[in-house]
């Protein structure tokens, strides 16, 4: 008789990256991550999962050297998950990049290009400020270049005040977690499936025909410009804020002939990706024939995302969906984002499936 090999303990590392204007968010990651580790105590105490929360405050000390090279020196690059978080400053520049939140974001990037660690999510806020003196335009102008290199990759999300960033950074935390622990344990896969029929809240449901509706109007109303981007991302967010109490729905919204509530389909996908709707994703990409640009970016995003967290299982449908979203992206070349965000995805499926 064979014995069971006892499970070992797993902690996972998240890494905090901010400048010093959010601190009202950071100690909210911390309340978030000791509010986690309670349930996960509490309702899987054999899964012996613990999350720890990397950050300046508590892992590093005094040493000689410049800041950033001292947290350098003293954090160790292992960490599963990196968290960065921004609003009106980019923060104190270093030796070679324009602050050490940048410097810290592109550590991470670089070592994430060559394994599957770490999951990055960087967060905006987008609480409005008051009339900025020369310096503070400076830094503000700084956050604007950054927003827009990393909304290139797909890293970004917006939300609107920073009391409210624990509810926007729990549901992209909690499926890192859950990508990460899936694709450490490939013996079980349940895919995920938002069927029709779940008991769906008629409050959440209210507030996603009025996110569908604003994103209408915005859409409708605003000229094309990067303010008329921020709105839309910022209904996009809180769309992907109340994903999990709606994905009951998601079949009804894809078939829906609002655009709004396609929308809302997808930011159920980019939190719960499954291979039965990689096809409905792909055809997103059919810009502007079918669906609006900024439709199919965040249609993007979702497909790079489903590349993260899907199984071995469903490599070949990720690749003919894949290969359908680049040839119809490829049809509005000069909106170039949606391609890099597929090329990003199209690295995560070699990186995963191609030797298998």
């Amino acid at each position: 008789m064979t014995e069971d090999v006892p499970r070992q303990p797993r902690k996972l590392k998240i890494f905090l990256a901010s400048p010093g204007d959010v601190v009202e968010e950071r100690e909210a990651l911390s309340r978030l991550v000791r509010d986690i580790n309670d349930v996960l105590a509490f309702l899987a105490p054999g899964a012996l999962l613990t999350l720890e929360l990397v950050r300046y405050e508590t892992h590093t000390s005094p040493d000689i050297g410049s800041p950033q090279d001292v947290i350098n020196r003293q954090i160790a690059p292992d960490y599963d998950i990196f968290i960065g978080v921004m609003w009106k400053r980019t923060g104190t520049p270093t030796a070679h990049y324009a602050s050490g939140t940048i410097e810290e974001f592109y550590r991470a990037y670089e070592r994430r290009k060559t394994g599957h660690l770490p999951r990055i999510m960087f967060y905006f806020c987008d609480q409005p400020i008051a009339i900025p003196d020369a310096g503070e335009i400076e830094q503000l102008a700084g956050v604007v270049k950054f927003r827009a290199e990393l909304a290139k990759l797909g890293l970004t999300a917006g939300y609107p005040s920073h009391g409210e960033f624990a509810e926007y950074v729990r549901g992209g935390l909690l499926r890192a977690i859950r990508d990460l622990l899936q694709e450490e344990s490939r013996a079980s896969h349940v895919t995920e499936k938002a069927s029709e029929g779940v008991p769906v809240d008629g409050a959440v449901k209210a507030e996603i025909l009025h996110l569908a509706a604003e994103y209408e109007e915005i859409r409708e109303k605003m000229p094309s410009s990067g303010a008329r981007t921020r709105r839309m991302t910022a209904v996009f967010s809180r769309m992907k804020a109340s994903a999990a109490a709606v994905r009951g729905l998601l079949q009804e919204f894809e078939r829906s002939e609002s655009a709004g509530l396609r929308l809302a389909a997808i930011a159920i996908l980019q939190m719960f990706p499954t291979a039965e709707h990689l096809d409905w994703l792909a055809q997103r990409l059919d810009n502007p024939g079918l669906e609006k640009p900024f439709v199919g970016y965040q249609a993007a995003v979702a497909m790079l995302n489903a590349m993260q967290a899907l199984p071995a299982a469903d490599a070949s449908k990720l690749k003919a969906a894949l290969e359908k979203a680049m040839g119809l992206a490829k049809s509005l070349p000069e909106d170039s984002d949606r391609l890099d965000v597929l090329g990003l995805a199209q690295q995560e499926w070699t990186r995963r499936f191609a030797s298998s």
